[in-house]
């Protein structure tokens, strides 16, 4: 079946925008590259920060809810600003929120503009969670790099310091994070806590610890660094064999989410307009509410079941 015509002309707006956007995008770094001879990185901050997005930028961050979100998206390692973020989600919500009512049926339209927003966080999720799976897989390395500064007499921030400059992405980045707040007058405790909150996990937590105490109280670092590392390898390996056998399950929490949203096509194009109908009167809402539940219900039972904590 084809779309209405208004989506069609929706859908080809979108287009032009994001092409208008693209072309916008390129002549301003055009123009950025231009100006960057006869200007210092100073300058080009502040002259973003005072453009339109800029401004909404700051004013987003000085909310609770823009703050959480940019230091997910900082966790998650994405170069977006909190403003281009959620005016992407609320774009997506708003198409989807078009498109889907019209071509089924106004509650379905609401729950796609729901399920867009949910994709974006879930995206961001995913990316957090990528990252911090590579930067647990690198804690064996980052420990004996810390264990071999400290054998040969560097003190603990000039092991950092090597470390992040040694070290690849994202290990490398967070580490530079943490000796740029160290060479700001941050204390040892906190500029290691505050690694710790931006990728927290157990194995990360347990270095953080050893290094915070060792800090305080002295003792055989490089007995502990060593320990840690060959443990974190350990663990490593451990979690790659479970990441292997759960691989079936997951993929399975996958397939029963896009059956549902499947079978909903399915259904209208079967019979046009009876997804419509459904919605409009009380017994069909049950039906398709009770339908909804149990496929909420599935995929949890799986992701339960699929979660497994090493």
């Amino acid at each position: 079946m084809t779309l209405p015509y208004p989506a069609i002309l929706v859908v080809l707006a979108v287009t032009l925008v994001a092409a208008a956007w693209g072309v916008l995008d390129m002549a301003m770094g055009w123009q950025q590259r231009r100006r960057l001879r006869g200007r210092t990185s100073l300058d080009e901050v502040e002259r973003r920060a005072d453009s339109l997005l800029g401004r909404l930028d700051t004013w987003l961050r000085r909310t609770d809810f823009g703050r959480l979100v940019g230091r997910r998206l900082t966790a998650a390692g994405m170069r977006t600003r909190v403003s281009t973020f959620l005016l992407l989600m609320a774009m997506g919500f708003v198409v989807a929120l078009y498109l889907i009512g019209t071509y089924l049926a106004p509650v379905f339209g609401v729950a796609a503009g729901v399920g867009t927003v949910f994709l974006f966080f879930a995206y961001l999720r995913r990316q957090e969670t990528r990252r911090r799976e590579e930067f647990i897989g690198q804690l064996p390395e980052l420990a004996r790099v810390l264990s071999n500064a400290s054998s040969a007499g560097l003190v603990l921030r000039t092991a950092i310091e090597m470390a992040a400059d040694e070290l690849d992405d994202p290990a490398g980045a967070e580490l530079g994070r943490t000796a740029d707040a160290l060479r700001l007058g941050q204390p040892m405790d906190q500029a290691l806590r505050d690694l710790g909150d931006r990728l927290p996990s157990r194995e990360l937590a347990v270095l953080v610890s050893t290094l915070i105490v060792s800090s305080r109280s002295g003792g055989s670092l490089v007995t502990a660094l060593r320990s840690i590392a060959g443990t974190l390898e350990d663990r490593k390996e451990i979690r790659r064999e479970v990441k292997t056998i759960m691989g079936e399950a997951v993929v399975t929490n996958w397939a029963i989410g896009a059956m549902g949203v499947g079978i909903l096509f399915l259904v209208n194009l079967v019979s046009p307009g009876v997804l419509r109908t459904m919605s409009e009167h009380l017994p069909g809402q049950i039906i398709l509410g009770v339908g909804a539940a149990l496929f909420t219900v599935s995929l949890i039972i799986i992701r339960r079941i699929t979660r497994v904590d090493v």
